[in-house]
């Protein structure tokens, strides 16, 4: 039995016992000891006295410093049998010795030292734990720190706990996912480009008889650094490895990789006959790719200028979704806020027909104005409508016309409770220390492509940072 089932075990069995007492009218125990933890079990310390036997060796704890599993003990079933392993991380206080991953395996109440793997570098930045084949044995991928920048990737095979590197790799980023489209997760890493050779993507998978295929597609020219790294799928159903970079000129650039007829492609650089290559211009706005409309495709974000009413340039995002063989369909269009942090869908019948403005007045109240645009002018004047708390109207020397019909407000502040009651302001969203509200102005009546209140709380969207890179 594991520790934590014995664990559960441990504390239903006190609740139990617990419980009859109290029915019974024979409950004598303190308050202190009812709620008192269940000691540990046997278990436990028999694996804390083999951890501390390496401890008292010269070592200490040196977990991975990335990636989902951090911690410095970690427990998977990496033979299959239904009982989890215990994995720890060591390193040296002396210069002299290696970094090391010890696996434990439970053997009945005691836990043995079932294999060791020894590694060189400053630390160990990231474990996965995949089963690359589906042979019901973990493999571990394990990202060795070799310096402040410097990283290498090393595949091991775990069979009767005697390991074997099959594979490894110098790289930048890492990550594990069914790319080639067989079922079973791959390893992919990326390399930056040099003086000598380009940057690439290059990946490794393993086959039933152990052997290890790999493939490789170049990156885009002039990608510096890696700013976020994703698996996902394309519009038409292929898994994709996404890639937005840093371009030695400054901006965005985003490669997309799959496997296409067997082959590892990168969409970016080349697509079917008759469809043009996907847009390599660097996008000067930070916007990562994403699935925005959560519908299982990443779309990469393409940045529009809106028509200006000041020397400030605002922009609309188009999320373009993409299939394997490079062509591509705009799946959502949106204006993103990320000084406040939330974004607003617009509708298609939008597209190109508004513009947006700041309209600060208040302290701890920012407001951000939607306005409609007649025709195509790249700079326009703004009337307020007359709307109730209208903001400060901003203009060009350009001719042509705006007409506002939104607000989003950002409230934050000890009386945002009653600026958001205000007469004409509805409620999106409060979260922590903020409120989020809107106003629409009278002209909506008048318009059939203006929105109602259900339409913009529909359409209102907080941006949540998360762990992948860039985000």
């Amino acid at each position: 039995m594991n520790i934590k089932r014995k664990l559960n075990a441990a504390l239903a069995a006190l609740a139990a016992a617990a419980v009859v007492a109290a029915l019974s009218g024979c409950l004598k125990t303190s308050a202190d000891e009812l709620y008192r933890l269940p000691r540990s079990s046997d278990e436990y310390f028999r694996l804390q006295k083999r951890i501390d036997a390496v401890l008292a060796s010269g070592a200490e704890y040196s977990p991975p410093t990335s990636g989902e599993n951090r911690q410095s003990v970690q427990l998977e079933d990496i033979d299959g049998d239904g009982v989890k392993e215990a994995i720890a991380f060591f390193a040296a206080r002396s210069e002299d010795y290696p970094l090391k991953i010890y696996i434990f395996k439970s053997d009945g109440d005691d836990y043995i030292t079932a294999d060791i793997i020894e590694g060189v570098g400053a630390g160990i930045e990231s474990i996965r734990y995949t089963d690359m084949d589906g042979d019901g044995f973990l493999e571990l991928v394990v990202g060795w720190q070799m310096g402040a920048s410097l990283k290498n990737m090393a595949l091991y095979l775990e069979r009767g706990f005697q390991h074997v590197k099959v594979a490894e790799a110098d790289y930048s980023t890492l990550l594990v996912s069914d790319i080639t489209g067989d079922g079973a997760p791959d390893v992919s890493v990326v390399r930056l480009g040099t003086a000598e050779a380009p940057g690439e993507l290059e990946v490794f998978s393993l086959m039933a008889d152990g052997e290890i295929v790999g493939a490789s597609a170049h990156l885009s020219d002039g990608v510096e650094s890696v700013s976020r790294a994703q698996a996902g799928q394309l519009s038409d159903g292929v898994p994709v490895v996404v890639i937005d970079g840093k371009a030695a000129g400054g901006g965005l650039v985003t490669d997309m990789f799959c496997s296409v007829d067997g082959a590892l492609v990168n969409i970016a650089r080349a697509s079917a006959a008759g469809v043009d290559p996907v847009e390599t211009e660097p996008r000067t706005l930070t916007v990562y790719s994403t699935d925005i409309d959560r519908d299982g495709v990443v779309e990469i974000p393409y940045p529009v200028p809106l028509p200006r009413q000041s020397d400030t340039v605002y922009y609309s995002i188009e999320w373009r979704a993409y299939a394997s063989d490079g062509s591509r369909a705009v799946s959502m269009s949106t204006y993103h806020n990320y000084s406040d942090g939330w974004y607003l869908i617009l509708p298609d019948a939008w597209r190109g027909g508004i513009t947006v403005r700041r309209a600060d007045a208040v302290y701890g109240e920012r407001i951000m104005v939607f306005s409609f645009v007649d025709g195509e002018q790249s700079e326009v004047s703004a009337t307020t409508n007359g709307a109730t708390n209208g903001a400060t109207s901003a203009t060009s020397n350009a001719s042509g016309g705006a007409v506002d019909f939104l607000k989003i407000y950002t409230l934050s502040g000890e009386n945002r409770e009653e600026r958001a009651r205000l007469p004409g302001r509805f409620r999106l969203l409060e979260e922590g220390d903020k409120i989020y509200a809107a106003e629409l102005y009278p002209i909506v009546q008048q318009r059939p492509d203006a929105p109602d209140e259900i339409a913009v709380k529909e359409s209102f969207r907080r941006i949540y940072s998360d762990w992948l890179m860039g985000a």
